[in-house]
């Protein structure tokens, strides 16, 4: 299907930081648009919640272009049972506690039926009370299962990257596979690192190797080598490093700097271009438990997530004329989810709070053996989030590359 270029939803940024200029251009961009496809006019009106600004903004920014690409092609396409889907896009600012302020925005003022985002696991956690206070169902684009643990305080979150500790797991097979006997642990002192080092205990044991050295290092740091020499002299094979760009860049540039000699092996939070763009010589041989996209030259047609990849990278690359990494596939999973819920809903947009539990009840019994890009996803009542490694790859940076070196 030919891809249509023209934006066919409204969308409205807000930020707190730099607001009024954001704020000035998005109307712009909006046009005649916001009279047509306003929320008050049946349409289904869904919030963006990710970091456009921050340490997140890596992250933020590629998820916040694939799902408007997203909702651009279903509303091309004549929308979800009829009816057109509004954005209201807020930047998070890649902090916790304007998450949550921002989310009283969009459940309050805007009155949207659902949101996607955030981008981090600490502000997606941050949300989950509110969120269950506020009825408003939230599909967070972040990984630690505590988004969506314990059942009872999840009831309105849910989540579409696996977790860290599954992503863990993965990894510790793998070194288990290579002889890696000894391991370390590098993470960065936010909540997606610190969820790794919650988690990994018990995981060690199981896998049958040694952990051997646990360094932690600020998420904005600009040299790390103080913890690689650390870790250096404890002789692991390998460094399990959680982060997420560009701080993973920052640590192959700092290995290379010393000559590091154990493997470095990342965790999702480096699937990107960005990253290989970013650490230049220093990546190349580096791992990354990551996701098919950014090998989908390997992907084969037998492969039962290879149209929806080839979806994404396509549609992705004419629009935006590069090629889309893991977080682009964060947001594009969760437009996936949530049109997906959508479409097995019926009633009034209007009625809000029942358009809200709505959604909700459909993503939590509707999501069964959804194939999308980075997981095929099924959520439970008691889980609302994937529970397989399905869609998960192991990528290593070849002639500044990934290509796959493992499935699963």
């Amino acid at each position: 299907m030919r891809l249509d270029l023209s934006s066919t939803f409204t969308r409205r940024t807000f930020g707190s930081i730099a607001a009024a200029g954001i704020l000035a251009a998005s109307l712009t961009a909006c046009g005649s648009n916001a009279a047509a496809g306003g929320g008050g006019g049946g349409a289904y009106k869904v919030g963006v919640l990710v970091g456009l600004t921050g340490s997140y903004a890596a992250l933020g920014e590629p998820e916040r272009k694939a799902i408007e690409l997203y909702f651009d092609e279903v509303n091309s396409g004549g929308g979800i049972n009829g009816k057109k889907v509004e954005l209201v896009v807020l930047d998070s600012t890649s902090d916790e506690g304007n998450a949550v302020n921002q989310l009283r925005k969009l459940a309050t003022q805007e009155q949207v039926q659902a949101v996607l985002g955030p981008s981090s696991s600490g502000e997606s956690i941050a949300l989950k009370t509110f969120a269950k206070s506020l009825k408003l169902p939230v599909i967070s684009l972040a990984s630690s299962s505590a988004i969506v643990s314990p059942a009872a305080d999840a009831t309105y979150m849910f989540k579409e990257y696996t977790d860290t500790k599954l992503s863990l797991q993965a990894q510790l097979a793998l070194a288990k596979e290579k002889g890696w006997k000894k391991v370390a642990l590098l993470a960065t002192n936010d909540g997606y690192g610190q969820d790794a080092v919650k988690t990994i205990d018990p995981l060690i044991k199981e896998a049958g190797v040694e952990l051997v050295a646990n360094e932690v290092f600020n998420a904005t740091a600009t040299d790390v080598t103080p913890q690689l020499s650390k870790i250096a002299s404890a002789s692991p094979d390998a460094v399990l490093v959680w982060a997420v760009n560009p701080a993973n860049a920052i640590v192959a540039k700092s290995a290379a700097s010393i000559n590091f000699a154990p493997v470095l092996f990342h965790s999702p939070g480096a699937g990107s271009p960005a990253y290989i763009a970013n650490a230049g010589a220093a990546g190349e041989g580096t791992l990354l438990q990551g996701s098919k996209v950014l090998a989908a030259a390997d992907v084969k047609e037998s492969d039962p997530q290879y149209k929806v990849v080839r979806n994404l990278v396509d549609k992705y690359t004419a629009k935006y004329k590069e090629a889309p990494g893991q977080y682009s596939a964060n947001g594009w999973d969760g437009a996936m989810l949530l049109e997906n819920a959508l479409k097995n809903i019926k009633g009034d947009p209007s009625n809000l709070q029942a358009t809200r539990d709505a959604i909700r009840d459909s993503l939590e019994n509707n999501t069964k053996d959804l194939t999308a890009v980075n997981a095929i996803y099924t959520f439970t009542p008691e889980y609302h989030g994937p529970t397989g490694l399905t869609g998960l790859t192991v990528l290593k940076v070849t002639n500044g590359k990934f290509t796959v070196e493992k499935t699963y």
